[in-house]
């Protein structure tokens, strides 16, 4: 009986998570956190959602924790050079001597079967190549590396919180146009109908009216289907659910910016071309780092003793000078070093690629947003034109002097005009934000 507790109880020390005991444990990590139903009273604006969005973020919070991880990286090479203080406490025990015993103090302490002591250990490196400087500066690179990291998290996370916003506002505006160009079908159908029963419009006529506005009907659906998708990116990215929600649709300024020089001399103040320059640094230190292989290194250590037994007991410290010099590491020194010189060099490259990739994004965004303006204005008055057209098209039909034909085909070009005005407005002010994004000026 006693072996099979015996049995048991080694199990449970080498096993200390049974599968009975996993079984009720909780799952590791956190948990997700729940969709927020929120209907607030006020429509929610573009920062309103990019606030909340931030908070919910995976990717910006992990981002943020690479810093942390920075932040450590820095701690641990600043104790390369401050050195260590440790206390120890050691009791050695042998088997007692045999065959006759040393009469000298030293002989006895030596001999001694049970010694204790105590003391402690202050190391501190005098010199290491240049190791502990170019660990400390590049810890303290990578750090400022994952901070513009982090902005740039952020900056492409509103990217697409713009996106989503503005599509959402884009597609209700579009079913809100499709709506009322619907109505007015619906107005030329019982129109039509009225006087194909007095035998003024032929039959065809209103089957080709109903004929699009079946047409219209199938449009409508799938913008309704598109602002869905739209409503469930924004809740993606903002952790909320929906319900009764309204988006605030503010002005933006429509002035022309300046000169495209002025914004290209301020590219290196991107965050991705700065994150992208002090890697280039923290890779140069990594250098520095491997060439401090094939330096000598010098070091002291000090014991300060508290208890001490046998014949050195009354020698209370000690210190020791050491110098470390290499002479054959088999290769490895020279290897590292190779592998350093190549990410640098890869680094410097990347950082090149990022200034110029920069500066192309500045000029396509500067572009697009001065096109878009253009366009957006070109729209605004082809709406007015295109309403006049259909208002003067109704009275000539009125009068007979067109047929249905050309009603209906004004009524078409005003459908498609003002939603050609609406997706070049919301182009544009999605133009203005990814330049502002792209000069590195959002707020």
């Amino acid at each position: 009986m006693r072996t099979f507790f015996f049995f048991i109880l080694i199990g449970a020390v080498l096993d200390p998570s049974p599968s009975w005991a996993m079984a009720r444990r909780p799952p590791v990590g956190p948990k997700p956190e729940p969709v927020e139903a929120v209907i607030p009273s006020a429509p929610l604006s573009l920062q309103d959602c990019f606030e909340r969005a931030l908070k919910r973020s995976e990717t910006v919070a992990i981002q943020k924790e690479e810093i942390k991880e920075a932040e450590a990286q820095f701690f641990i090479a600043a104790s390369e050079a401050l050195g260590d203080v440790d206390f120890v406490m050691e009791r050695r025990l042998q088997e007692a001597q045999k065959g006759g015993s040393d009469t000298s103090s030293v002989g006895s302490s030596l001999s001694d079967p049970d010694r204790r002591e105590r003391r402690i250990v202050i190391t501190q490196p005098l010199f290491q190549g240049f190791k502990a400087l170019g660990a400390l500066v590049g810890a303290g690179s990578l750090r400022k590396e994952q901070k513009e990291e982090w902005f740039r998290a952020q900056e492409l996370l509103f990217l697409d919180v713009v996106q989503a916003y503005y599509g959402f506002l884009r597609e209700k505006k579009d079913l809100e146009t499709i709506d009322g160009i619907y109505s007015l079908f619906k107005e030329r159908v019982r129109e039509l109908e009225e006087r194909e029963s007095i035998g003024r419009s032929r039959s065809s006529e209103v089957v080709t009216a109903k004929a699009r506005m079946k047409t219209l009907e199938a449009e409508r659906a799938r913008v309704r289907g598109a602002m869905a998708v739209s409503r469930s990116i924004l809740e993606f990215l903002t952790g909320m659910k929906w319900k009764g929600q309204t988006l605030s649709d503010e002005p933006i300024s429509e002035e022309p910016p300046q000169e495209l020089y002025s914004y290209l001399a301020k590219v290196d103040e991107r965050s991705d071309v700065e994150a992208a320059r002090q890697a280039v640094k923290t890779a140069k230190q990594g250098l520095i780092v491997a060439q401090s292989q094939f330096w000598p290194k010098l070091s002291i250590e000090n014991n300060q003793y508290i208890r001490r037994e046998g014949f050195q007991s009354n020698i209370d410290w000690d210190f020791l000078f050491k110098i470390d010099v290499p002479l054959f590491q088999g290769g490895a020194a020279i290897g590292n070093v190779k592998k350093a010189v190549s990410e640098w060099k890869k680094k410097k490259l990347n950082y090149s690629k990022v200034r110029r990739e920069a500066e192309l994004e500045i000029k396509k965004h500067y572009e697009n947003w001065l096109a878009s303006v253009s366009e957006a204005r070109s729209f605004q008055e082809a709406v007015k034109a295109a309403e006049e057209n259909f208002r003067l098209q109704k009275e000539d039909y009125a009068h007979n002097l067109v047929s249905n034909l050309d009603v209906l085909e004004a009524l078409q070009e005003l459908l498609q005009t003002r939603r050609d005005a609406n997706r070049a407005h919301y182009e544009m002010k999605q133009n203005d934000w990814a330049f502002q994004v792209a000069t590195g000026t959002a707020p």
